[in-house]
């Protein structure tokens, strides 16, 4: 059954006006807040049929109404049909204040200043190191059996790893002349495929520099362990008295350890531009409480890590769609540039 015009605007404003009061919506009320030109006795039948196709719903009797998450829906669709600038915002020009290659500072930066403007939780998923090709490797002896390696990434992004090896420096230099040599302009991935599988633990090479850069690119290619996502707001969440407690600490042990946040994150399905969720149309269990915005950013249109953002279903949707496009869009923007950069340095 479809909606009539005076119906969708009907609707329009009750979502827009919950959103705003939090408070149950009248026939009066949305008189008054639009220039609907019909009796009260007919909104209150437009909202009677809202009511019955479940985009509205009763809290108490004699209240107004409020929207379902089929009404939430309806209007975040509506926002994206009659809003031509929805995607652009001038609420946070942050990104040139930061050095080119200083990207965590960035990100951290962005989610700080987003969790102070709109009462959402912030994830931001760092950059798949293992995709992105490698620049440079130095090597330096950290301790007398100690050594650090440091891989400088396309993006100007930096691993860092210490490995207990006694080598001398002329061991470094020429292990690190090797590693340079074969290695840079490759991904992480690509050398995880040459050398699972291969045999390098010949006798050959006992006591030399080939065993000794061996074992430093298998340490390379292992978890290090590092961040891969730093989380914002948790304390949005915590002081907004509509989220059931228990609720939120179900939340928040998802995304307490990698493994469980990945599983979170892949549950949402492939992200080409923005996806937004509201209450049960999450895919994860027990997230009816939550609206979710999900917006990737790219390096030459592969997607290499994710903006989240986590509020009530009553939040200000314009802007928060506003805001979490443009980090995501400025962050695309930034690692292309530098992966540019790089590139014709090589």
């Amino acid at each position: 059954m479809e909606l009539n015009e005076r119906q969708k605007k009907v609707l329009f404003c009750v979502v827009n006006e919950y959103i705003k009061t939090k408070k149950p919506v009248s026939s009066e009320r949305v008189i008054e807040s639009t220039n609907i030109s019909h009796s009260s006795a007919t909104v209150r039948n437009d909202l009677r049929k809202l009511e019955y196709l479940d985009y509205v719903k009763h809290i108490h009797t004699s209240s107004g109404r409020v929207p379902t998450d089929k009404g939430y829906r309806f209007y975040v669709d509506s926002i994206f049909e009659i809003s031509q600038d929805i995607k652009t915002s001038k609420d946070m020009e942050i990104f040139p204040n930061y050095p080119q290659g200083n990207f965590d500072q960035v990100i951290n930066r962005v989610s700080t200043l987003l969790v102070r403007t709109v009462p959402v939780m912030i994830i931001i998923t760092k950059p798949v190191s293992d995709r992105i090709k490698i620049k440079a490797i130095k090597i330096h002896r950290t301790f007398e059996d100690y050594i650090t390696v440091v891989l400088f990434t396309e993006l100007g992004m930096i691993k860092n790893q210490t490995i207990p090896k006694r080598l001398t420096d002329e061991n470094v230099r020429e292990i690190e002349r090797i590693l340079n040599t074969a290695i840079v302009g490759r991904t992480i991935d690509e050398i995880r495929a040459n050398i699972i599988g291969s045999r390098f633990e010949e006798d050959r090479w006992h006591g030399t520099n080939v065993e000794n850069t061996i074992e430093i690119l298998k340490n390379l290619i292992e978890d290090s362990g590092e961040d891969k996502y730093i989380i914002r707001g948790i304390e949005n969440l915590i002081d907004d008295e509509s989220i059931d407690q228990n609720v939120l600490r179900n939340l928040l042990s998802t995304l307490e350890t990698p493994n469980k946040f990945y599983k979170f994150l892949e549950d949402y399905g492939k992200v080409e531009d923005i996806k937004i969720f509201i209450g049960s149309e999450h895919p994860q269990p027990n997230m009816e409480s939550f609206a979710s915005f999900i917006v990737p950013y790219k390096v030459f249109n592969e997607e290499i890590g994710y903006v989240i953002s986590i509020g009530t279903k009553s939040i200000d949707y314009q802007r928060i769609i506003k805001l979490t496009w443009y980090i995501g869009n400025r962050l695309t923007e930034l690692l292309t540039f530098l992966s540019r950069i790089n590139e014709t340095k090589r």
